[in-house]
């Protein structure tokens, strides 16, 4: 929820801006057949609707990537989990064998990123970039 408010939502909640504005920079002609798209740089230009679609996916997967990254990192943090294991927090998790997570969110993560890394392909080779 948070990468969308801060993607769809308008400047300075979010990235969108009024075409008016983008007409001004140097790596746009403002928004294509919008009032206000994101491109609040270069980088980060999307100036048509399919492509603020893409960074709108592109970009989601890399949040939801992050939760991901810190269970990765406890499931092989060892005296982390050996203390974790002799707290009440046993009762609903079990901290002992963590390899299985750290293998199935491996491969997520994998997924993820090759995902985002493709919608941003997309996004800059229909901008020409």
């Amino acid at each position: 929820l948070a990468c969308i408010i801060t993607l769809w939502g308008p400047y300075p909640i979010g990235a969108r801006v009024p075409s008016a504005i983008v007409a001004t920079t140097p790596w746009s002609d403002g928004c294509q057949g919008l009032k206000s798209c994101i491109c609040p740089r270069e980088t980060v230009c999307a100036d048509d609707l399919l492509s603020m679609i893409f960074l709108t996916i592109a970009r989601s997967s890399a949040w939801f990537d992050y939760p991901l990254y810190m269970l990765l990192f406890m499931s092989k943090a060892n005296n982390l989990n050996n203390f974790l294991q002799h707290t009440a927090l046993r009762c609903w998790i079990n901290f002992s064998d963590y390899h299985h997570v750290h293998s199935l969110f491996g491969i997520v993560v994998g997924l993820e990123s090759t995902s985002h890394a493709f919608f941003h392909i997309v996004r800059w080779a229909r901008r020409k970039d």
